[in-house]
């Protein structure tokens, strides 16, 4: 089972994800949250990767407001590190449907919600956090 292990940085779970688009497949940082139900894309990944939009959904930030925003189907992967190389295994294929982000986050493009999470083993312990695949 491919596992894949980082630090916490400054109480994020941030590792790099890559996202099929329409002519390549391109890497972003990706935050890890658990408290969110969907996996959500910045509008940098949307314009990048020339994804095209295949209806709308509501997201309820934390303001409580429905908003509006445009839906995608994407094509996401997880390298697995392993030592200083990066092998070939990663978590691949895996087709979701996500949402875009109302807004272009500082330090992140991808937010991994729980529907990513369900296909996963994850675990936090000693300032690290642990993704099997």
């Amino acid at each position: 089972m491919p596992t894949f292990r980082n630090r916490i940085e400054d109480g994020q779970l941030l590792l790099v994800a890559s996202v099929e688009g329409v002519s390549s497949r391109k890497t972003y940082r990706a935050l890890l949250d658990t408290g969110a139900q969907r996996t959500m894309i910045s509008p940098k990944v949307v314009s990048e990767a020339s994804l095209q939009a295949i209806g709308y959904t509501h997201v309820i930030p934390v303001s409580g407001e429905p908003i509006r925003t445009p839906k995608y189907r994407i094509d996401l992967s997880i390298p697995i590190p392993q030592g200083n190389a990066t092998l070939l295994s990663r978590l691949s294929g895996m087709e979701l449907e996500v949402a875009q982000l109302p807004f272009q986050p500082a330090n992140f493009d991808i937010l991994l919600g729980m529907d990513f999470l369900m296909h996963c083993h994850f675990t936090m312990y000693g300032g690290s956090f642990i993704l099997s695949i």
